[in-house]
């Protein structure tokens, strides 16, 4: 984090690492439901769950575009959600899925490489931060479903959705290794009660994806593929020791992601559902607007001086109830 606290120094070189991410992991999938068997009009499926994510944020020179910092956020989190489809036409379902982290924990490794980028272990300054927490972390989603054939025992969709996801870190205390008048010559702890840095990643997201639905006696089967090359995204790192924000705007990138569902039916009503989701957004760059509330100063640092990817996996268990 040295090429923040130093910015008046370091100049464009030290454009604020920006955010994380991501999170994904963490939350339930948007396309998830099968198109609705015939007589099944409303469904519902509250869930738990179980997120993995990386959030990767990036700092680079604007003229050279070479990188000068990057921060690797992990997070781990449970999370609480529902999923509601609704079929109002034979053809049609519209679904629409909320989730939020109830608790959750991380790390986070923050490298600078200040005297050139020689690949990622030539880093000038590195901090490392055990003591991560995930802040907030929801992701909505809704999405259409259009059933474009269904032989009984298997059915083909088209998707069409829109997805927010928002994520947010706090990093406390953790251990350094600086270059200050030598190569990394100067080690210490930071105060483990402080909170160094908060970092949040926003993504949103139009896509496209297909489903297959296969179907059995008492268990189905559904996996679904979507994406979009037109993800918006934004971050905010906060550095709490220099009451300094830096936010970053990127250029629209892409997303990928794919689903797999296995519902068990426990009585007419009733089934259990367990699902995995996986969601990647490729790195976005963007620039960066600087503001240190110590002096009052903004800065303007223009593209491509920020950046920022995320992936997650999200393994859910939940109930489904439906007329």
């Amino acid at each position: 984090m040295l090429h923040r606290f130093g910015w008046p120094a370091l100049g464009l070189a030290l454009a604020a690492a920006t955010q994380p991410a991501s999170a994904q992991g963490l939350f339930d999938s948007a396309s998830l439901a099968a198109p609705a068997p015939s007589g099944e009009i409303v469904s519902f499926t509250p869930s738990i769950g179980i997120l993995r994510g990386k959030a990767t944020e990036l700092v680079y020179d604007p003229t050279s575009g070479e990188k000068l910092s990057q921060l690797d956020w992990k997070s781990n989190a449970t999370t609480v959600g529902g999923r509601l489809a609704v079929r109002p036409l034979e053809s049609v379902t519209l679904r629409g899925s909320l989730w939020a982290a109830v608790s959750g924990d991380g790390d986070m490794t923050d490298r600078d490489w200040l005297y050139g980028y020689f690949g990622k272990d030539s880093w000038s300054h590195q901090s490392t931060h055990p003591d991560t927490r995930v802040g907030k972390a929801w992701q909505g989603d809704i999405s259409l479903s259009y059933l474009l054939l269904d032989s009984g025992d298997m059915a083909f969709s088209a998707l069409a959705g829109y997805r927010h996801y928002d994520i947010k870190h706090r990093a406390y205390g953790g251990d350094y290794i600086y270059s200050v008048y030598g190569y990394r010559d100067v080690a210490g702890s930071f105060d483990p009660g402080v909170m160094g840095i908060a970092y949040r990643q926003v993504w949103d997201t139009p896509y496209l994806g297909f489903g297959a639905y296969f179907r059995g006696d008492r268990f189905n089967v559904s996996t679904e593929f979507y994406g979009s090359p037109i993800t918006f995204g934004r971050d905010q790192d906060y550095h709490g020791l220099r009451y300094t924000s830096f936010n970053g705007r990127f250029t629209p990138t892409a997303m990928v992601g794919a689903n797999l569902a296995v519902e068990y039916q426990l009585t007419p009503n009733f089934s259990l559902v367990g699902r995995a989701d996986y969601t990647r957004y490729s790195e976005a760059k963007g620039n960066t607007r600087i503001y240190d509330a110590a002096n009052g100063a903004y800065y303007r640092i223009p593209r491509p001086s920020s950046g920022a990817d995320s992936q997650t996996v999200n393994l859910t268990l939940g109930v489904k109830g439906k007329i």
